[in-house]
Parts: C-alpha cells; sequence; structure tokens
C-alpha cells in the first residue's frame, strides 16, 4: 500500500517552478509556488524552492536560514547541498562552495545539479579532467539545465574547439534566451567557423537580453565592438568599444582596442590617451601584452610626430621579450 508524502500530487508543479527559478524566472516561480505552499504546507520541496528564490531576489540572510532548515530536515538529500553549494559559488564563498559540492555528490553521485556543480568547481580549481566528465554526466541526465550546458561549452571553448562549444552555447541560450552569457560565447565560437551572419544575430540577441544580474555579461560589447572593427565598420564599432570602457574599465584589452580602432580613424589624441590608459593597466592573463601596447604607442606617437616617444616605445617593442600565453577568453 502507497501512502501519500507531504508533496504528493504536486510534484509538476514542483518541477515547473525549480524549472523557473533555473531560468531567473523568480516572480513567476513565486506566484506559482505561494498556493503549493497554501494547499501543502508540509512539503519541504517547498523550502528549497523559497530559498532559491531568496538568493535570487537577494535575500541572503532568509536564504541561508531556509537551506539550512531544508538540509536539516533532509540531510541526505543531494539536491539541497547542491543548490546550498551553487549559492555560495554565487557569493564567491568558494571553500563553502567546494565542500558543499563534494557532500552532494557523495550523497547521490548521480543527481544532475550535485554533478553540475561539482563539475564546474573542479573546472575552476584547474582540475578540468575531472570537472569535465561530471558536467558531461549531468547533461546527459538532465538536457534541460541551460547553466551545466554553459559550463561544458565553456571548458570546449577553452579548448579551442569552436564546434563542439557551439552545440553547447546554442542549446543553453535556447533554453535561457535571458543569458547574455551564452549568446556572446555563442558568437565568439561562431566568429572562427566564419559563420559571421550567424555571430552577428547572436551578439544582437545577447545584447537585447543583457541586464545586470545573474546572467550579465561585461564584454558582449567589447567582443561585438571588435567584431564589427574587424569588418570595418567603425563608428558602430566605437559605440560598442565606448561602452566597454565603462562596463569594464579595469581590463586593459577594452582600451587597448579602442585605442587601436581611435587609431585607425585618425583620433590621434584619443588613441593616445587610450593606449596610455592601457598601459598603466596590469594584464596578469597576457591577453592585451605589454609587448603589443609598446608597438600600439610607438605608431601612436609616431602619428602625432613626437618623435623621441615614439622611439622610446621602438626600442621597448625590441628589448621586450614574449611572455607564454596563458589560455583566455
Amino acid at each position: 500500500m502507497l501512502f501519500a508524502g507531504p508533496c504528493t500530487g504536486v510534484e509538476p508543479q514542483l518541477a515547473q517552478v525549480s524549472a523557473k527559478i533555473t531560468l531567473g524566472a523568480t516572480a513567476e516561480a513565486e506566484a506559482m509556488l505561494s498556493p503549493i505552499g497554501a494547499s501543502h504546507p508540509d512539503c519541504p520541496e517547498i523550502l528549497l524552492d523559497q530559498a532559491r528564490i531568496s538568493s535570487a531576489k537577494g535575500d541572503l540572510q532568509a536564504a541561508v536560514n531556509l537551506f539550512v532548515q531544508y538540509t536539516d530536515l533532509l540531510p541526505d538529500e543531494a539536491g539541497g547541498f547542491a543548490y546550498f553549494g551553487r549559492f555560495f559559488l554565487e557569493q564567491r564563498d568558494y571553500q563553502k562552495a567546494d565542500a558543499l559540492s563534494a557532500a552532494a555528490v557523495g550523497k547521490n553521485p548521480n543527481d544532475p545539479a550535485a554533478l553540475a556543480l561539482r563539475g564546474q568547481i573542479l573546472v575552476m580549481k584547474g582540475q578540468s579532467q575531472d570537472g569535465k566528465p561530471l558536467l558531461e554526466n549531468a547533461v546527459r541526465l538532465d538536457s534541460n539545465d541551460p547553466e551545466a550546458k554553459f559550463q561544458l561549452g565553456q571548458i570546449y571553448d577553452r579548448e579551442k574547439n569552436p564546434i563542439e562549444a557551439v552545440k553547447h552555447f546554442r542549446k543553453a541560450s535556447a533554453l535561457n534566451p535571458a543569458d547574455a552569457r551564452s549568446w556572446d560565447y555563442l558568437a565568439l565560437n561562431l566568429e572562427p567557423l566564419d559563420q559571421v551572419d550567424s555571430a552577428e544575430q547572436a551578439y544582437r540577441k545577447g545584447l537585447a537580453v543583457n541586464a545586470r544580474g545573474r546572467f550579465y555579461d561585461g564584454f558582449i560589447d567589447y567582443n561585438y565592438g571588435r567584431f564589427l572593427a574587424k569588418r570595418n565598420q567603425l563608428a558602430a564599432a566605437k559605440q560598442h568599444l565606448d561602452r566597454a570602457t565603462e562596463s569594464a574599465p579595469q581590463f586593459r584589452a577594452v582600451w587597448y582596442e579602442r585605442a587601436k580602432l581611435n587609431l585607425q580613424m585618425r583620433n590621434y589624441q584619443q588613441a593616445r590617451t587610450d593606449a596610455e590608459k592601457a598601459s598603466s593597466l596590469e594584464d596578469r592573463g597576457h591577453v592585451i601584452i605589454d609587448l603589443q601596447v609598446y608597438a600600439l604607442l610607438q605608431q601612436v606617437y609616431g602619428r602625432l610626430g613626437e618623435t623621441a616617444l615614439a622611439k622610446k616605445y621602438a626600442d621597448l617593442t625590441r628589448e621586450t621579450a614574449v611572455p607564454k600565453r596563458e589560455e583566455q577568453r
């Protein structure tokens, strides 16, 4: 004989609520959860959904309290630990996220949320060989998780495998069209495949949905600006690189690319300002190395007729060694 549990009869609705939260549709999720809470007040899954909603709304202490209540109530359920770990990951508390992700997988090695989180954290720790199979398994068990698809796509992006990366970013952006990150990465990986029109469409879709929050992409204007510059659409490229210097002012690359563009547009004083700004910023990832900045400054000062400074940077260009590049976006 089967006995009714505290969540019996509302499992489909709870699945829909969880899906809405995953996609960032917290208002819709909250509205759907309210009648479930009224009809099934003892259902523990409501606590977990409320915790995730509180986290998405920025009510961090409420989220922690609800996660603790749920994991205390169901200490053997991997999902609670996985979502609690993702909460800490989003707060950049990596130590707690790491510990909870390991606990979640230990409780259920076939829980897709646990696998996705653990795989992502292992990749972040530089253990891609261990993390990648976990993400692949998470996607296999839950093909509708856009975050797992996105994380797996990032691995292929770093491996310089645009064909596989495109598959995952395309699915991630289809599952969650509000994720500007997925559209940006999709466009970046379509470019080397010479799918130029598709890349432009992806950039534009990403820009249309880009908003502060979980799925915000601070580099999409930079990437689209570079894309337009390569297609000789200089005025449009400058508009996006102007925005990039506002959204990511601490990154050398945005100033370097705008300096190059200003040089091409014969805006020599602006090119000088941007190139000098690029020179003042450290770039530990070697996305834009010192040698590139020196060569650009040589050109800019040469165009301005400042021969002494042009010679200074010509000498630096000859004397500066090329560092080993790290794989960067």
